[in-house]
């Protein structure tokens, strides 16, 4: 049985790894505003007040939104996008992203690869930054590895930003797995959305049972409107998203509230000063497209652009935004994470922009 603080020989550790460093994109765009910007422009973390009309761009076309940060460039490109908050030191906080090549990368706020962990290709994420594990809060990852059908799950130790594999009873879907999502987190147990291979989703819960395996229990099954691959849920809905059949918004039983055809590669969810936004981007084009999180009805597309110093996001790929305290100025009220595909690296935008941006355009 494994313990708090003395993990079962099972866990297997990660080793940290150095990152591939390489010279950025040349800036694709001449920058779009003036130095009252270099607070969001900067590579690093900013630290300075923000105007209140930082990073936002008057066209007439999509909003022009400017980049914050750019992380280190690793090898492997890049899946699915997530987040660990750190509510008590909140400016260590990390950033997750899903290698195509497989495994876990984990990043501090300053972009830097703190730890590569090897294993399979995952093709989504799901966190609970606080599971409460035999009386301890400890932050869990889970990811569906869809070249073996199978949900894999990861323990992080924060002090060096370990990785540990973690004893998970089998989660079986009765139609294989393409994708999943956290539908919620409580006390000593986490349910999950798990995508199946065809036109299905399950619900499975987590939990721990003090037994040498975290326990899963299927809780539910229930038909999609279409095969989806990528998900994600707030406030008890669940969100679909397939390049083939669009986007779907259901009830946490599977009713269909609401669709959109919209291409869909990947999609994130939000609250920006009371509007509740969609956000997707179609994995071809040069803008992250937004929709009404009720409706799904069509809003503005957002280009973010570059930076006094970073080059902006060219092709966006899979993307997470959080409204999580990350410390720093930029970051306190959430982040917008990005992985651009064209570049081969994860860029951040600051939330509190990306909220005067959609408020502006409403």
């Amino acid at each position: 049985m494994f313990q708090s603080r003395r993990f079962d020989p099972v866990f297997q550790r990660s080793t940290p790894s150095r990152p591939d460093l390489r010279r950025p994109r040349s800036l694709a765009r001449a920058f779009a505003v003036g130095v009252s910007l270099l607070a969001l422009a900067a590579c690093g973390p900013a630290t300075d007040e923000l105007p209140e009309d930082a990073g936002l761009e008057e066209t007439g076309g999509p909003v022009e939104l400017l980049v914050t940060a750019a992380f280190t460039a690793v090898e492997g490109g890049g899946g699915a996008v997530g987040f660990l908050p750190d509510p008590q030191a909140p400016s260590l906080g990390l950033v997750l992203s899903a290698p195509r090549i497989g495994g876990l990368d984990l990043y501090d706020l300053d972009g830097v690869l703190k730890t590569r962990h090897t294993g399979e290709r995952l093709s989504g994420l799901a966190t609970a930054p606080n599971f409460e594990l035999r009386g301890e809060s400890l932050p869990l990852i889970f990811g569906a590895a869809a070249d073996s059908q199978a949900v894999r799950g990861f323990a992080v130790v924060r002090d060096g930003a370990q990785v540990l594999d973690l004893p998970l009873g089998a989660i079986e879907p009765l139609d294989g797995v393409s994708g999943l999502c956290l539908m919620r987190e409580g006390t000593g147990f986490v349910e999950l959305v798990v995508l199946s291979t065809g036109a299905h989703a399950e619900i499975w819960r987590v939990r721990d049972a003090g037994e040498d395996q975290l326990s899963v229990e299927r809780i539910r099954d229930f038909p999609l409107p279409a095969p989806a691959r990528q998900c994600a849920a707030f406030d008890g809905d669940i969100y679909t998203a397939s390049p083939a059949g669009g986007l779907a918004r259901l009830t946490a039983d599977g009713t269909l509230l609401a669709d959109a055809r919209y291409p869909a590669a990947s999609l994130t969810i939000g609250e920006f000063n009371g509007t509740r936004l969609v956000l997707a981007a179609d994995g071809n084009g040069e803008t992250v497209d937004t929709f009404d999180a009720a409706t799904l009805e069509a809003g503005i597309s957002i280009d973010i652009v570059d930076g006094l110093s970073t080059p902006g996001v060219q092709s966006p790929g899979a993307l997470a935004v959080t409204s999580a305290d990350y410390g720093y100025t930029a970051y306190a009220n959430g982040l917008l994470a990005v992985y651009d595909t064209d570049a081969g690296r994860l860029k951040v935008v600051s939330r509190d922009a990306l909220t005067r941006a959609v408020v502006a355009a409403d």
